[in-house]
């Protein structure tokens, strides 16, 4: 068998092999080019769901958001007021304290038990150390609130409040070197300027109750700056723990202030006077308690020491103008000025602060 090696022959071998090969590589041209294109499909369609995520996490995180929101004003609001009826009819306001206490410890167990909730029991190296500075910030601000009700107004704590704004502001500068835009300055001197002028024109003026609402201020002020800085070194510990140890070991001190300032057997005797209404206005007071403990825990977790004062500054005016109607109105014009001012400061300040710099 002879085989054909012409020039022709070899020329057209030379043709089918490159007709070949160009085929060839088309062909994994446009594989590659079907697998690059299914690769940007799937990016695309992965970018897609990533963002869909994203914004349902934002979306979520806004509305828990909204809901501590809501919370913490309702429950300051109704604390605010239930208290200022509740020291009318029990005029021991730690004793009443430990009950509220107490009463939020019965309720924390009480859903731990039926499976309601969950939270690990007791633990000193875990978070009893921590909370024990954090007890005492947490009771006394309530300490010193329930003993300016007994001679001013809400209204007059209202306006302490604003003061102890002012002072978590200067904290913040000092210790966290945080800088305010001038109308945050500002809304806080009108805050001031209006609690003077609230203070000397008040119907209700009480040198004592002046220096118990004074006092609840700072500790307040304390309060906010100190709690916050456990509370964010507690990322793993649960929300409902943080309020089961802030109650468990505040007790003890509400208990050791108790004893000795306040009469117990004169506490006991008075309790058993209470009419039915009373007790009612003690027990809603007792689920209050509750409601702001577990809000406060919330509020102090999300928001900054700022913010969370805001917040707390946000509920006052319902509270004033809830407590004209049930407590009575104050009369003098001068006051009202001044609680105005107070107010408006509240709002100056909130806008000031949430507003980009």
């Amino acid at each position: 068998m002879v085989l054909d090696m012409s020039p022709a022959k070899s020329n057209e071998v030379h043709r089918t092999k490159s007709i070949d090969l160009e085929r060839a590589a088309n062909g994994s041209l446009r594989r590659s080019r079907d697998e690059s294109s299914e690769s940007e499909r799937l990016l695309s369609i992965r970018t897609i769901i990533s963002g869909s995520n994203l914004k349902k996490k934002k979306g979520a995180k806004n509305l828990e958001i909204v809901f501590i929101v809501v919370f913490q004003l309702s429950s300051s609001i109704l604390m605010s007021l239930i208290n200022k009826s509740a020291v009318g009819y029990l005029s021991f306001p730690i004793s009443l304290l430990v009950l509220q206490t107490l009463g939020t410890l019965i309720i924390l167990e009480g859903g731990k038990v039926l499976k309601l909730l969950h939270y690990e029991g007791f633990k000193w190296e875990k978070g009893g150390r921590k909370f024990l500075g954090v007890a005492i910030a947490f009771v006394m601000p309530m300490v010193f609130n329930m003993f300016a009700l007994k001679f001013v107004s809400v209204a007059t704590v209202v306006v302490f409040r604003q003061v102890s704004t002012a002072l978590v502001a200067i904290g913040e500068y000092f210790f966290f070197q945080k800088r305010f835009r001038i109308l945050v300055i500002v809304s806080i001197l009108l805050g001031i300027l209006g609690s003077i002028m609230y203070g000397f024109t008040a119907s209700d003026f009480h040198f004592l109750g002046y220096v118990y609402s004074f006092f609840y201020a700072v500790t307040l002020a304390v309060n906010s700056l100190y709690v916050k800085s456990i509370f964010d070194s507690l990322p793993k510990m649960s929300n409902w723990e943080k309020t089961y140890y802030q109650n468990l070991e505040g007790l003890p001190f509400l208990v050791m202030m108790a004893v000795p300032i306040e009469s117990i057997s004169s506490c006991l005797a008075e309790m058993k006077t209470l009419n039915v209404q009373g007790w009612l206005v003690i027990i809603v007071s007792c689920v209050a308690g509750f409601m702001i403990s577990v809000a406060g825990t919330l509020s102090r977790t999300a928001l900054s020491p700022t913010s969370f004062n805001i917040l707390g500054n946000m509920s006052k005016p319902m509270t004033v103008i809830f407590s004209f109607f049930i407590f009575g109105a104050e009369t003098s014009l001068n006051a009202l000025a001044g609680l105005s001012m107070v107010l408006i400061s509240g709002i100056m300040y909130s806008y000031a602060s949430r507003s980009k710099k």
